[in-house]
């Protein structure tokens, strides 16, 4: 009769334990978006995405598909900074995005080709369209 009590108390507990563990489990934000060529205005597939959290040395790659498109998924509820690397395209940085828990941000950036001159004042930097999205 006593191992029927022990059997009992650990079925009901069971359930529990799994409720505690995914109250505490770390919820995690996403950051998604489209780069496209800011001269034609066609998407970019290929390109290096990366996400970093300053002041850490992880950082996670992705790279754009056929549509441009690219998409983070488990990123910590943080600031990171993403990079957008292409061979013949500027490089671009965007510092201190927001990630939130349980929250998208999407991101959507055109790249300027390298032989777009940058010397100028007149210049335009590649334009990052920032939306978020709950």
């Amino acid at each position: 009769m006593g191992s029927q009590k022990i059997l009992w108390l650990l079925l009901l507990l069971f359930p529990l334990s799994l409720y505690a563990k995914a109250g505490t489990g770390k919820v995690e934000g996403i950051v998604n978006g489209y780069v496209t060529d800011a001269v034609t205005k066609k998407p970019l597939p290929g390109v290096v995405v990366s996400a970093t959290i300053p002041g850490s040395s992880n950082q996670t790659e992705v790279l754009t598909d056929e549509n441009g498109y690219f998409r983070f998924v488990q990123l910590p509820g943080t600031q990171v900074t993403i990079q957008f690397d292409k061979k013949g395209y500027q490089s671009y940085k965007r510092s201190n995005v927001s990630v939130r828990e349980k929250t998208a941000v999407r991101l959507n950036v055109e790249c300027l080709p390298d032989e777009v001159g940058t010397d100028s004042d007149d210049s335009q930097s590649p334009i990052l369209h920032l939306l978020q999205i709950s």
